[in-house]
């Protein structure tokens, strides 16, 4: 009983450092929006209406499946954004998730999302936006979007990490459906 913990431990360990050289941005089929000080991107005013995102969800060695995200996102009379998403991933059964976020000034916002149980940190930053929460299992997740010239379309990078490694990586296209 005494060497399970480390056991464990040490698998863990091993999968972090074996994972990461298998999940990446694809080579071919996307291209991120370069980084630039203008358009500014402001998330509640992109996402009020509908959105849909298209692209792929690199899980390493466990390979790579289509990811959809249809969203509806509202604006509060307060200016709080209630962004409703439904997620299909691959051949699993879709789910849906809402996220709330507020302008606290300066590129920052104050967020929520449904399935995360820690702060969701969101920030601004000329034409690209990072989002930082934890998941359920200790995955810390990294989003950077970046609006692309005429405000309609973004793309989205989001980083897995677990124990610092990079487990898994989502590619998608965002645009503007209204």
């Amino acid at each position: 009983m005494g060497f399970a913990k480390p056991a464990r431990i040490i698998a863990v360990a091993f999968m972090a450092l074996w994972l990461p050289a298998c999940a990446s941005l694809p080579e071919e089929g996307f291209t991120m929006v370069p980084r630039a000080e203008a358009p500014a991107f402001d998330p509640i005013a992109f996402f009020a209406g509908r959105t849909m995102g298209t692209g792929k969800l690199d899980k390493g060695v466990l390979g790579t499946v289509p990811v959809r995200v249809e969203s509806v996102g509202l604006v509060e009379a307060d200016g709080r954004l209630v962004l409703t998403q439904d997620i299909y991933e691959g051949e699993k059964e879709v789910r849906t998730r809402i996220m709330t976020a507020q302008a606290k000034g300066q590129g920052v916002y104050d967020a929520r999302l449904s399935d995360v149980f820690g702060p969701v940190r969101i920030w601004t930053r000329g034409n690209m936006m990072t989002v930082r929460y934890t998941m359920d299992g200790n995955y810390d997740v990294t989003q950077t979007v970046t609006l692309a010239p005429g405000g309609q379309r973004a793309t989205n990078a989001t980083r897995i990490e677990l124990l610092g490694a990079t487990v898994a990586v989502l590619s998608e296209e965002i645009v503007r459906a209204d």
